[in-house]
């Protein structure tokens, strides 16, 4: 009795091996047009799949497999007589082993060159198919869709007893797994198309958090608890040197990623705890570094720095003078990667500008202890048209530019939120405290703590004013100017109190609140 085994891979890793070895133990090579031909070179005899089933590929390769002949040699119960007569009746042969891997449709679909047609044509349909069938069938077919499963099921395919159930259940459940990713992907895409206004009326009515393992981490944010890196697309940046990364530090790279993508202008950004602790732009990297270290010259001790330029030889020695876990950059001049690798624990990271921009994953998704909670991004790319001037006296061009770099700074504090700021600099910043007042203290102890003047800066709230407290508080330090989403029974205390202190005030319509 012929023994098939159906192979049809658009990735053909490791499958001439696969295929050789099967023929070796007894089985047929069963295939799809193109993988048979590339087969055909190693193996004595290869049948095409419409050669089995008497129908041709039709539709330009869309309908291959979807055929009783094929369905039906893999779905048959071996233990069920009734089936086995149903195959011999019919003259269906089994199909023991199905090696089937699906259409590249993450990586069409994530070319920027590729059309809509054929981000489409890269739906796999005849494969997912075959997947699900001999995955059902798992205890009597051996269902491969990982190269690294090929040589261990080579050596149980020797063994007289064939797979044992164990290995067939790990098989099966990769087959699953890597299904239910395909088409995540492809609702991910579909759910892309729709106007930005439809997919605004509702929220999904389920969650698909079936995500594969990126790699294991040494442990979660404290060394008793176990963690590891989930991530179903390929990272937005590499590791060029240094030991592999924590869990704290993947959590402080998406802080510093998060406010990099506000900044078109050289800007450097040094993070501590998911906060920033330093914020500087400037004409060159040099300077916005500099900027970016004189906010807090304490808190970067063991932080991260990140920077949305080419990291050059300059910047890179004035970051060297401080003990540095990560730097994050587009790219490396040389000469820089030599200079930086000479500490080989610090840990050098490039990544893709243009790729941070858009989060990966389609909504922000936090776990609570009995369930989970989505929603939107929150990235802080509103636009100023809506900004509304509120108290009597404007704020000056200078005042503008400042108020600008304060309100993105404080969009990617943790609330409640202040920040002091000048036109490219932060002075101060005060994050996390139970109320506005605290932060608002806090911020004004840190920047006089750091020796920055506030005559004239400005000062950026994520959330409304509850009380007139806060805005007395910075007018003593000389600010001159405030912005902050409004929207609060507070507003008319507050607009009154910047009229009576001689300040302008800034209602943006937006809150950026961070719990």
């Amino acid at each position: 009795m012929t023994r098939y085994a159906l192979i049809s891979v658009s990735d053909k890793t490791g499958i001439e091996l696969l295929a050789t070895r099967l023929e070796e133990l007894g089985y047929t090579i069963l295939s799809t047009s193109n993988t048979a031909k590339h087969l055909l070179h190693y193996c004595r005899k290869v049948v095409q799949v419409s050669d089995l089933t008497g129908f041709p590929e039709i539709l330009d390769g869309r309908v291959k497999t979807l055929h009783p002949r094929i369905h039906g040699g893999i779905l048959a119960d071996r233990t069920d007589q009734t089936h086995l007569d149903t195959l011999s009746e019919h003259g269906i042969a089994r199909i023991d082993v199905v090696t089937v891997n699906l259409y590249p449709f993450v990586k069409v679909r994530q070319d920027s060159n590729s059309t809509h047609t054929q981000i489409i044509e890269n739906i796999d349909i005849g494969g997912p198919a075959l997947i699900r069938a001999a995955a059902k069938n798992y205890h009597q077919v051996a269902v491969l869709t990982d190269p690294e499963d090929y040589s261990p099921t080579l050596e149980h395919l020797k063994q007289e007893g064939g797979i044992p159930e164990q290995w067939g259940n790990h098989l099966a459940n990769k087959a699953f797994a890597m299904v239910s990713r395909y088409d995540a992907e492809i609702a991910g895409y579909f759910s892309q198309l729709e106007p930005q206004s439809a997919s605004r009326e509702a929220v999904p009515t389920e969650l698909q958090l079936k995500v594969p393992l990126h790699f294991a981490l040494r442990y979660g944010e404290n060394p008793h608890q176990q963690a590891g890196f989930y991530a179903g697309k390929p990272q937005a940046w590499e590791v060029l040197h240094g030991k592999e990364l924590s869990f704290n530090n993947l959590m402080d790279m998406d802080s510093a990623l998060r406010t990099l993508h506000l900044f078109s202008e050289p800007t450097v950004v040094i993070i501590k705890h998911c906060n920033p602790c330093g914020l500087g732009s400037g004409n060159e990297l040099s300077q916005a570094y500099q900027k970016a270290f004189a906010t807090d010259t304490a808190s970067p001790f063991g932080g991260i720095v990140a920077v949305n330029r080419s990291l050059d030889l300059v910047t890179a020695e004035l970051i060297n003078q401080v003990f540095t876990e990560i730097i994050i950059a587009p790219d490396f001049e040389p000469e820089v990667l030599e200079f930086l690798r000479r500490k080989k624990n610090r840990r050098l990271i490039r990544y893709n500008l243009a790729s941070v921009k858009k989060p990966a994953n389609p909504r922000e998704i936090k776990t609570l202890t009995w369930g989970y909670l989505a929603q939107d991004w929150d990235l802080g790319e509103e636009g100023t048209e809506n900004w509304k001037v509120v108290t009597e006296k404007q704020p000056s061009p200078q005042e503008k530019t400042a108020l600008l770099f304060a309100w993105k700074a404080v969009s990617v504090l943790k609330s409640n939120a202040i920040v002091l700021a000048g036109e490219d600099r932060i002075f101060g910043m005060g994050s996390g405290q139970t109320s506005r007042i605290d932060s608002t203290c806090l911020a004004i102890w840190k920047a006089h703590k750091y020796g920055h003047d506030l005559q004239g800066a400005v000062c950026a709230s994520d959330g409304f004013f509850p009380y007139r407290d806060s805005i007395d508080e910075v007018a003593r330090q000389g600010i001159t100017a405030l912005i902050q989403p409004g929207g609060s029974k507070g507003d008319a205390e507050s607009i009154a109190a910047c009229n009576e202190l001689g300040l302008s005030m800034v209602f943006t319509g937006y809150r950026h609140f961070r719990h």
